[in-house]
């Protein structure tokens, strides 16, 4: 009989990084011969309709009465209907924290990706604090604070339940196999085939964007640091290049981020274009002259890895993180001072005026093959076939 693999996540409620990554597996699964079923504690219907799930099955396993943070504590509590979902022979992989806990009576074999160690239980208080930007996320944090020490001791005894650990990026293997006494498999999250470089004139008229530009992209939110970015611009030594950034933005910060490029005096060239479709992320990343990350010790960017899957350059903090891990200083970009707002500011002027996405448009495709679903593919189903074939 045919295995199926069981795709597991808290909620689909956005269509991000992770969310693309599991359609991703489903598909490597699927290629591999294996039946695919991705399922959530909450789903948004319209979001499942979305196009990155065509031709996948998926369905919500949370209370019909329930919604939001209320949903998904049921769920880890075993309100939920995982046991009609899932059969004993099924594989299941999970993609976080409490998710590996709202599965943990279940005696399938198990597989985990990590992403990053639970935010809410290992950050420091700071910037936990920081990263709880949303209702869901405060709930996480005040809990930390009365349960964390409980928490953490199940966090890792449910990691060590799995057959197989797959890790984002060398980065967090780095931080996460010393914290949970494991050697997890680094396995990047794959670009999808569909981003290479082209020219779209349609959304560059949409937008209305400029032939030059830097650009930055992901979710407008406290813990991604555009406000380091904006403070780098303007500092820059040219000042007719505009900066452009997309990404649905939390309201609270687009209003920060704005009030600061005022105060700097560079508000009429940063330009916010809000949720763009993954279509028009591809025409714009393939525009841009160069891609910032501002980002702190990002885990994986795949924002990065998209950028130069579309011939851009990155520029980004040489501090050891995803972002770094994918950047060959001089080759596909280049590397700053870790948090120096005038390095950054300097390295950004420095790939303008050296024309560097046109001197070095090989470098940065070839740069960005080791992140293609072809290469990453074999990686992952070669380990799922180690796990399955016992």
């Amino acid at each position: 009989m045919t295995k199926r693999f069981i795709l597991c996540y808290d909620f689909l409620t956005e269509i991000g990084g992770l969310e693309r990554l599991m359609a991703v597996h489903a598909k490597f699964l699927k290629n591999a011969g294996y039946k695919v079923k991705l399922v959530f504690g909450e789903m948004d219907k319209e979001l499942a309709a979305n196009e990155i799930f065509s031709g996948l099955n998926l369905e919500e396993f949370g209370s019909k009465k329930l919604t939001g943070a209320a949903k998904i504590i049921s769920g880890i509590i075993g309100l939920n209907s995982l046991k009609e979902i899932i059969q004993p022979d099924d594989v299941l992989i999970s993609y976080s924290f409490p998710m590996s806990v709202t599965l943990r009576k279940l005696k399938n074999t198990k597989i985990l990706y990590l992403n990053h160690f639970p935010n809410f239980l290992y950050l420091p208080l700071r910037d936990r604090w920081l990263w709880a930007n949303n209702a869901k996320r405060k709930i996480a944090f005040f809990y930390s604070l009365m349960l964390g020490p409980i928490t953490k001791k199940l966090d890792k005894k449910y990691i060590n339940n799995n057959s197989l650990i797959f890790i984002n990026s060398n980065f967090t293997k780095k931080k996460l196999d010393p914290l949970y006494n494991i050697d997890g498999i680094v396995s990047y999250p794959p670009v999808n085939n569909i981003f290479h470089p082209r020219y779209n004139e349609d959304t560059y008229i949409k937008f209305e964007l400029p032939s030059r530009y830097i650009f930055s992209s992901g979710r407008i939110i406290p813990d991604k640091r555009y406000d380091l970015l904006i403070e780098a611009f303007a500092k820059m030594e040219n000042k007719k290049i505009p900066l452009v950034i997309s990404g649905k933005w939390d309201k609270k910060e687009y209003d920060k981020l704005n009030k600061l490029a005022e105060e700097l005096g560079v508000a009429n060239r940063i330009y916010f274009l809000g949720f763009v479709t993954t279509e028009e992320l591809i025409d714009i990343y393939s525009a841009a002259t160069i891609y910032a990350v501002p980002t702190k010790q990002e885990d994986f960017g795949l924002c990065s890895a998209e950028s130069i899957s579309c011939g851009c350059p990155i520029i980004t903090w040489d501090d050891e993180g995803g972002s770094c891990e994918q950047t060959i200083d001089g080759i596909n970009g280049y590397v700053a001072m870790p948090y120096i707002t005038s390095d950054l500011a300097r390295m950004m002027d420095k790939c303008i005026k050296e024309e560097f996405k046109i001197t070095h448009h090989i470098e940065i495709l070839n740069s960005a093959k080791k992140f293609s679903e072809e290469h990453q593919e074999n990686i992952f189903i070669k380990e799922i076939k180690k796990v399955v074939s016992e």
